[in-house]
């Protein structure tokens, strides 16, 4: 007696032929589980071979696929880090190119800290090794550290920069000061000598106003402003200079007119006195000699006497003048 099939299972149905053994059954149910048993199996050999081999292409293209990814995004990454260097490169060329100029147009002696140039001075040297790295060359660990290096040297040139940059207006504004105070002492010392009139009063008020304000520039004043305080005073101080010149002219022509007057003057006087001096007097004439004869008298004539009279004699004769009114000798007599 044959058991029923399970609850929920479908019988299987059995052959009508009672020739048909147990075992063939089973076998005929192994090969109808079994796909494509029973084909022809040289048939289908090459439809499977074809499937085979589009799967191992398949494979391959993957595998290369991902390859020639990882490859560009290698090179990706390399061109990246490269071009971060050049970056950084021309970023600290600008910066390096101010540094030169600056210390191109000065000297350590232009700045109030010496050491603030010589510093600057020196990273414009290393700068300059930096910059000449080829960064397109490089692989992605020197590119990037190439890259580290120039923007700290940036950095570091743009401080430097700022330093010698404070240095300079310290330097300047404590020069331009002492030119001030030079400048305020020789026009105040030319003021205080200058001899007022009208020749220099107008340039003296002017000197003393600016001097006035250039005595106290004050803290907060700029360099320019200092320097335009110096640029007024030696300008008022000049002013003054060629007026005092001008004093001068003037002095020196009123001098020469009254030494014109003066020798005129005596010129004038001298022809008067020669006008008013009478003329010499005339030599006298020669006086003649003649005698005198007194009455009641006698005595020797023809006698002459040297002191002109006789006594006892009866006449005299004055004596000849030598020329001061005084009676002589006259020998011929």
């Amino acid at each position: 007696m044959t058991a029923p099939p399970p609850s929920g299972a479908h019988a299987i149905p059995l052959p009508a032929s009672d020739d048909t053994s147990p075992s063939d059954d089973l076998d005929d149910m192994h090969q109808d589980a079994i796909p494509g048993f029973g084909t022809d199996m040289d048939a289908d050999e090459p439809a499977r071979s074809v499937h085979a081999g589009r799967i191992v292409l398949t494979v391959l293209a993957v595998v290369a696929a991902v390859a020639l990814v990882g490859v560009i995004a290698a090179g990706a990454v390399t061109a990246s880090a490269r071009h971060g260097a050049e970056q950084a490169q021309a970023v600290l060329r600008e910066t390096n190119t101010i540094a030169t100029r600056f210390a191109k147009a000065h000297k350590a002696s232009d700045l109030a800290d010496a050491k603030a140039w010589s510093r600057l001075d020196r990273r414009i040297s290393d700068n300059a090794r930096i910059l000449d790295e080829p960064a397109a060359r490089l692989s992605i660990r020197d590119a990037g550290s190439l890259k580290d290096r120039a923007g700290k040297a940036n950095k570091d040139t743009n401080t430097l920069v700022s330093a010698a940059r404070r240095a300079l207006a310290i330097k300047q504004e404590a020069d331009a000061r002492e030119s001030l105070a030079k400048a305020v002492g020789e026009a105040t010392k030319l003021r205080d000598g200058a001899k007022r009139d009208d020749d220099t009063g107008t340039a003296i008020d002017d000197l003393t106003t600016i001097l006035e304000r250039a005595a106290e520039p004050g803290k907060d004043v700029t360099v320019k402003e200092l320097e335009d305080l110096v640029s007024r005073v030696e300008q008022a101080r000049k002013t003054l200079e060629q007026a005092i010149a001008t004093q001068a002219e003037h002095a020196k022509a009123k001098r020469a007119a009254e030494e014109k007057a003066a020798r005129e003057r005596q010129e004038r006087e001298r022809q008067a006195e020669q006008q008013t001096v009478p003329d010499p007097t005339p030599p006298q004439q020669q006086q003649q000699w003649i005698p005198q004869y007194q009455s009641g008298q006698s005595g020797q004539s023809g006698q002459s006497g040297g002191t002109g009279s006789q006594p006892g004699n009866g006449w005299s004769v004055p004596a000849p003048s030598d020329g001061n009114g005084l009676p002589g000798n006259d020998p011929g007599l």
